[in-house]
């Protein structure tokens, strides 16, 4: 366990002055702040009606500008610059000439993906909420900050957006490894955006099955699919997981039989 927490510890001072690290920064602020300007600039459409929390309409937009297009292109920017890292420097074989076996380096590299993520939502959490009381103090008028936010939906929809980001995150670490170029990995997410957005402009019902998808449908559940729930996990949620765990596998064979760097 020592070893693991040291190996993750590498990876965190190898990334800390790479771009990665400030966009895990930079991306939890975005919405905030975005959002912060439209209530600002815009404030009197959003002025609440008597006896309303104004913080379920601050909510509601900021989650949606999130889960159209913003988190998926995070998780694979993320992705694709933290992997940048060895590929820009020409380290892995380096790295293979360590008493590290390639398991540990793939499972370390994973673990690290997945921490940044966590930490991506845990930012996000006292940004959101400071944002918000900020446009309340600068428009009163907006009454922001009279109430209080949901923080129990607030936790389980960071919760529920991280499950939705598994299956992406898995995905584009398979070409993240597979292409030492980020132009193709990035390039194939925008097409897979561009899908989704026809899928759900489409009333598609496969789009339970589109794993760009899924953070929007996590966030704004399209009406013309029959909700099928899972425990606690909606059925797109139980499929990123699925995805999370086929192109993990696949990525580890690819990594362990295949990758030479």
């Amino acid at each position: 366990m020592q070893q693991i927490f040291k190996n993750i510890s590498t990876e965190f001072i190898k990334s800390k002055k790479t771009f990665a690290s400030w966009l895990i920064i930079l991306g939890a602020a975005f919405m905030p702040v975005f959002m912060s300007f439209i209530f600002l600039s815009k404030w009197k459409r959003f002025i609440p009606q008597h006896g309303q929390n104004p913080w379920s309409t601050f909510a509601e937009n900021s989650w949606k500008g999130m889960g159209f297009l913003f988190i998926s292109f995070f998780v694979v920017l993320l992705t694709c610059l933290f992997f940048n890292i060895e590929h820009k420097n020409n380290t892995w074989k380096h790295i293979f000439t360590l008493p590290v076996s390639k398991s540990s380096v793939y499972f370390n590299k994973l673990a690290t993906l997945l921490i940044f993520i966590a930490i991506f939502y845990i930012l996000y959490i006292p940004i959101w909420i400071g944002c918000g009381f900020a446009v309340g103090l600068i428009k009163p008028e907006l009454q922001l900050a009279s109430y209080s936010p949901d923080y129990i939906s607030l936790l389980n929809l960071c919760f529920h957006s991280f499950i939705a980001s598994l299956g992406i995150l898995a995905i584009h670490f398979l070409l993240s490894i597979r292409f030492k170029n980020m132009i193709k990995p990035i390039g194939i997410a925008v097409l897979g955006e561009i899908i989704w957005v026809a899928l759900y402009q489409g009333r598609a019902k496969e789009i339970t099955y589109f794993p760009y998808a899924f953070n929007y449908s996590t966030v704004n559940p399209p009406s013309w699919v029959t909700p099928k729930m899972f425990g606690i996990f909606p059925q797109h949620e139980i499929v990123s997981i699925l995805y999370f765990i086929i192109f993990s596998i696949l990525s580890y064979v690819y990594f362990i039989k295949v990758f030479k760097g």
